[in-house]
């Protein structure tokens, strides 16, 4: 360790609402030795980068926001993009955060000092920081993914993923192609839909999908909310009770799924009359399998005449279009790729060293294992957020979000007010934990989905298999048995 370095109590990688919230909750417990590191210019993470036309949250606003942190402001039942990011920045001055953070600090690796009891951080810029304890608050869907398409480099015109939209060009008049059919490009494909002298959808699978009847609220709603907040907890306790429908959808109730299916068709039918789009967008697969989509502009945008829904496949890219596996030849000026994120393998590309030089690669090589999906043996005092199996499929994350926060700042309690060097997850409880957790994914709906982002091969490694109601009770208190202790 470097001489005269400060040591940290911790360091926090990631600004989005995991780090942030992390943040909070370190300080409300009187701990101020903190850094969070910042990869860009701007904390915000998942809601400073999608900046795509039409970026909303699928999570009503009261629900999606921190529950000591109530919001009375907002514009939208389901907010867009710019007011989140917007509602981040607030709560981070508000607990004076900014002097915390290190913007343009890029993590690159980090290792373990077992004689210290401290981790070792470096940053692609060159710097290097020392805490005693290390939390990765990156989140789960930050890598953009492009599928690897024949001739794709060859493209003449303009392609972008739409996590990184390019303001710059203007598809008024363009012929554009979407790959895609997932919950950004169901957000920005009727923004564009207008503009555009054609738009080709290339899908290849129909989604679920339930109206949104998102509502503005007026100055009067405001007034109302600011002078009562009671209404908005109720608001936010009703959303979630409402989630629990979802969550019911996720497993194997026929009634639920029946009942809400029959939702979904009555909702497309609306909107398409022509046999054969409606034919394209039916599901083939139970509903809860992959992500349930909401919207209520997808539907009548594909029914427009400069609109088309390609099934076929794709063969592959031209330097002027996409060949379709059945030969159809599609020129476009624009290709916007809406393929989702890399999700697996989780903390991708990082070099993390634990005990005796254990790499978190190799601790994974065979399984992904964690306890709580907070912490994994042989990785003292290293804590995720977001982390493997904690994704909520049927409301909102940050609920899981604000207990990890709180489970995490436990540990770094106990280890300061012990004077620990490190506290290690047990590898027998690890395991325990991810056995449970695999056995009950085996009666949910996402086992039947043939490709999804919550899959890694065969296993469900991103999804919490229960309610986030039992997530809080497993992480209210710190079982010290668990976890071996190091002086």
């Amino acid at each position: 360790m470097a001489i005269n370095q400060k040591v940290y109590e911790a360091i926090i990688v990631g600004s989005g609402f995991s780090g942030i919230s992390m943040a909070i909750s370190l300080k409300k417990r009187g701990i101020h030795s903190f850094l969070i590191l910042e990869k860009a210019k701007d904390l915000g993470g998942t809601w400073r980068d999608n900046t795509y036309p039409g970026a909303q949250c699928d999570v009503p606003s009261a629900l999606y926001s921190y529950s000591f942190e109530p919001f009375a402001g907002w514009a939208k039942k389901w907010s867009d993009q710019p007011q989140i990011l917007d509602y981040l920045r607030f709560n981070a001055e508000k607990n004076d955060l900014q002097e915390h953070i290190l913007y343009e600090k890029e993590f690159s690796s980090s290792s373990f000092m077992e004689n210290e009891g401290c981790w070792e951080v470096k940053t692609k810029e060159g710097d290097a920081y020392t805490a005693k304890s290390l939390i990765m608050a990156i989140g789960q869907l930050h890598h953009p993914k492009i599928p690897d398409f024949k001739g794709k480099e060859t493209f003449k015109g303009n392609t972008w993923h739409s996590a990184q939209w390019n303001h710059e060009i203007d598809l008024k008049g363009k012929r554009v192609g979407v790959i895609g059919n997932a919950a950004s490009a169901i957000q920005f494909v009727p923004k564009i839909v207008p503009d555009v002298e054609s738009l080709t959808v290339f899908q290849r699978s129909a989604k679920w999908l339930l109206p949104k009847k998102n509502s503005l609220y007026n100055d009067k709603d405001r007034r109302w909310h600011q002078k009562y907040p009671f209404t908005l907890n109720w608001a936010r306790h009703s959303n979630n009770t409402f989630n629990g429908v979802f969550y019911h959808l996720m497993g194997q109730n026929k009634f639920w799924k029946k009942l809400w299916q029959g939702v979904s068709l009555s909702h497309l039918k609306k909107s398409v009359k022509d046999p054969e789009l409606l034919k394209k967008l039916t599901p083939d697969y139970p509903m809860g399998a992959v992500r349930v989509l909401l919207s209520d502009e997808y539907y009548p945008a594909l029914a427009k005449e400069n609109v088309q829904v390609n099934v076929d496949g794709i063969s592959y890219i031209t330097e002027d279009g996409i060949v379709t596996k059945s030969g159809d030849q599609i020129p476009l000026d624009v290709i916007i790729y809406a393929t989702g994120f890399e999700s697996n393998p989780f903390l991708k590309g990082l070099d993390i060293q634990g005990l005796n030089g254990l790499s978190i690669r190799n601790a994974w090589e065979q399984s992904t294992e964690t306890y709580l999906g907070i912490t994994t043996a042989g990785f003292p005092n290293f804590f995720m957020m977001f982390g493997p199996n904690t994704n909520l499929a049927h409301s909102s994350v940050l609920l899981m979000v604000e207990n990890q926060a709180h489970y995490i700042t436990e540990c770094i309690t106990l280890i300061s007010n012990n004077r620990l060097k490190y506290m290690d997850v047990k590898p027998d409880f690890q395991k325990k934990f991810t056995r449970q957790v695999n056995e009950r994914m085996k009666k949910k709906a996402w086992t039947q989905a043939k490709n999804s982002w919550y899959k890694d091969g065969d296993i469900i490694l991103n999804n919490w298999p229960g309610k986030a109601k039992e997530y809080q009770k497993l992480t209210k208190k710190v079982d010290q048995s668990a976890y071996t202790f190091c002086q």
